[in-house]
């Protein structure tokens, strides 16, 4: 299985980062396995954790609806942090789910410290909505 810093390298929003960044930053993640069925994130809930999957598949339902299917190197939890509001999707696992999960007082100051991630964040968060307002018509 490859390490915390190899799986958070290869995440988009921190890909641009050094090594040694990426090595602090998997130093304050921590590992958690979901079951296949569990729910990882429930929509409507308070939010403080940012997820990354590393193995497995997720799939993310927003009113009941399926919106898409998270697999390792995916992330989820980071609409919560930003503007510290409930959770906007469920994320259930559909396999078992190994992930890597970073607490908002660990993600928020890196992110703000880092604006080459903050307009990563800014890029998918603009995409995600294109995608929502595409599936409403």
């Amino acid at each position: 299985m490859p390490s915390a810093a190899e799986v958070l390298a290869k995440v988009p929003i921190f890909s641009m980062h050094s090594r040694k960044e990426i090595e602090k930053l998997a130093g304050s993640a921590h590992e958690r396995t979901f079951s296949a069925g569990a729910v990882m994130s429930e929509e409507e809930d308070f939010g403080t954790i940012f997820t990354v999957i590393v193995d497995g598949e997720a799939s993310v339902t927003v009113h009941g609806r399926p919106a898409r299917v998270l697999k390792p190197g995916d992330f989820f939890g980071e609409m919560a942090i930003i503007d510290r509001s409930p959770r906007s999707a469920t994320v259930r696992a559909e396999t078992d789910c190994t992930c890597l999960m970073l607490t908002q007082p660990v993600f928020r100051p890196f992110a703000l410290s880092h604006p080459e991630t903050m307009w990563a964040l800014l890029e998918l968060m603009v995409k995600r909505v294109r995608e929502s307002e595409a599936r409403e018509t």
